[in-house]
C-alpha cells in the first residue's frame, strides 16, 4: 500500500463533518424532500428567567412606618402619630410574609398624644439591646390641659408585656422650668448604653441601665443644634454632626476602661477628606472587622483601619448635583458581610434612596427606583411633606433584608423583603 493510499482513509474522516451536509442535502433531494423538510426540528429547553433584584410589599399603612425590631418569635413596627390618633405598636408572628395582619401591641403611657395642631407627625424608634426592647422618640412639653408628660424613652424587658417609662434621669432643670433629653439614636458596647440625648454636641452614658447618666461631651441640657451621630469602636468613641450650622464634624476620642468616661477631653487624630458643609447622618460599622461607614450629606465615608482614616466611596458634588442622598440607614448582613445596604432619601429629588454593595463597599448600585414612592415628581423640597424616606434597612431572624418606607413624611408606609441579586 502507497503512503497515499495510507493516508486516504484519515483524510476521509478529517473531510467527513465539512461533507456531511452536503451528503444529507443531497439524498433527502434524491428521495423527493426538499430543503430541511423531513428532518426533526430539535426542541430547546425554555431559557430559565433571569433573576433579578427586587422588592415584594408585606404591609401598607396610611400611617408612617419608622422602625423595625424582632423579640420573643415577632416582629415590631412603630407607626407614627396623625392629628386623629396617638402613635402605634404593630406586631405579627415571624416570619414575615405578604398578607400578614399585624395587630396593635399595648404601649401604655410611652404613646405620642395625637399631633397638635400645627406640629410635625412624630413617630417612636426602636432598639433591640441585649434582651431589653427600647423605644425612644421626640419630646414635646405637653400644653394641653390635663395630660400626662410624653415620655422620651420607654424599655420592655423580658418577662414583661407593656413597656415602662425610662426618661425619669434625662429630666433637665434650669430654675423652675424642666424639660426631658430626648434622643435620636441609642446604642449599647459592653454594659454601657450611650446616647445623643439633648441633640448638639451631647453624648452620654449609662451604665445601670438609664438609671442615670454621665455627660462624655457637651452638656446635660438641651442644644439648638441637631443631635450628633455617635459609634463604639473597641475602646474608641467616633462622634460627627454639624454644629455650628454648616460646620461639619467627625472625630474620635478615646474611652476610659470603664466606657463611661473619656481618658482625654481632646480628640483623637483622624484622617479626613474635606466634609464641606456635610452633615454627619450616621456612624457604624461591619461586626467583626475595622470596616467603618459614616453618612454624610450627599455622600457615604469608609474606614477600613478602625474609623481612622475616611475616604468618599459616594460623593455628590454639593453644588449643582443631581441627586443629594441622606444616607440613614446602615446594614451588613450578618452571614455576608461584603454585602452592605444603604437608604436614606435624595434632597435634590424628594424621592426615597436604597442601594448596595457586594465588594464591602467599594462600588455600589442605585436600586432607588424599585422603592414605592419613587415615582413622585423630582424637585421637592425636603420639607415640603411630599418627600419619600427609607426610614429603616434590617435583617430579620430568617436572615432576610426588610425595608421600612414612607411614601410621604411620616406617611403612607410600606414595609418591603428586598431580595439581591448580584448584576
Amino acid at each position: 500500500m502507497t503512503q497515499q493510499e495510507r493516508a486516504a482513509p484519515a483524510l476521509f474522516t478529517a473531510l467527513l463533518p465539512a461533507l456531511l451536509p452536503t451528503l444529507l442535502g443531497a439524498l433527502l433531494a434524491g428521495c423527493g424532500g426538499g430543503g430541511d423538510a423531513g428532518l426533526p426540528v430539535p426542541t430547546l429547553p425554555a431559557p430559565a428567567p433571569q433573576q433579578q433584584t427586587r422588592v415584594d410589599l408585606l404591609a401598607s399603612s396610611a400611617r408612617g412606618f419608622e422602625s423595625l425590631a424582632y423579640r420573643d418569635g415577632k416582629a415590631y413596627l412603630t407607626q407614627s402619630n396623625t392629628p386623629a390618633a396617638p402613635s402605634a405598636l404593630l406586631s405579627a408572628a415571624l416570619p414575615l410574609q405578604a398578607g400578614m395582619r399585624f395587630g396593635e401591641a399595648p404601649l401604655g403611657p410611652c404613646a405620642l398624644p395625637a399631633a397638635r395642631e400645627g406640629d410635625p407627625a412624630r413617630a417612636p424608634s426602636l432598639r433591640m439591646l441585649g434582651t431589653t426592647l427600647w423605644l425612644f422618640q421626640p419630646w414635646y412639653d405637653s400644653i394641653a390641659p390635663g395630660a400626662a408628660a410624653e415620655p422620651a424613652l420607654c424599655a420592655l424587658e423580658t418577662g414583661s408585656s407593656a413597656f415602662a417609662t425610662r426618661d425619669a434621669a434625662l429630666r433637665a432643670c434650669t430654675g423652675a422650668y424642666c424639660s426631658t433629653l430626648w434622643m435620636s439614636d441609642l446604642k449599647q458596647s459592653g454594659n454601657v448604653l450611650y446616647t445623643n440625648a439633648g441633640a448638639g454636641a451631647n453624648l452620654l452614658a449609662s451604665n445601670d441601665r438609664g438609671a442615670s447618666w454621665r455627660v462624655l461631651l457637651g452638656q446635660f441640657d438641651s442644644m439648638i443644634c441637631t443631635h450628633q451621630a455617635f459609634h463604639v469602636v473597641g475602646d474608641r468613641v467616633l462622634v460627627g454632626g454639624e454644629c455650628p450650622l454648616d460646620m461639619a464634624y467627625l472625630r474620635a476620642y478615646q474611652l476610659r476602661a470603664d466606657g463611661i468616661g473619656l481618658a482625654s477631653p481632646l480628640p483623637l487624630a483622624l484622617t479626613l477628606p474635606d466634609l464641606e458643609n456635610r452633615n454627619v447622618q450616621f456612624i457604624d460599622s461591619v461586626p467583626g472587622t475595622q470596616r467603618v461607614f459614616a453618612g454624610v450629606e450627599g455622600g457615604l465615608l469608609r474606614s477600613e483601619d478602625g474609623g481612622r482614616t475616611f475616604t468618599f466611596v459616594i460623593r455628590e458634588p454639593v453644588e449643582g448635583n443631581q441627586r443629594y442622598p441622606y444616607i440613614g440607614a446602615f446594614l451588613a448582613l450578618s452571614k455576608q458581610p461584603d454585602t452592605l445596604v444603604v437608604g436614606g432619601f435624595d434632597k435634590a429629588t424628594g424621592k426615597p434612596y436604597l442601594a448596595w454593595s457586594a465588594d464591602g463597599g467599594g462600588k455600589w448600585t442605585d436600586i432607588s427606583s424599585l422603592l414605592p414612592g419613587y415615582g413622585h415628581t423630582a424637585g421637592h423640597a425636603a420639607d415640603d411633606g411630599a418627600v419619600a424616606e427609607v426610614t429603616s434597612v434590617g435583617e430579620d431572624p430568617q436572615g432576610r433584608i426588610v425595608v421600612t418606607v414612607n411614601e410621604k413624611t411620616h406617611a403612607e408606609g410600606r414595609l418591603l423583603l428586598l431580595t439581591l441579586v448580584k448584576p
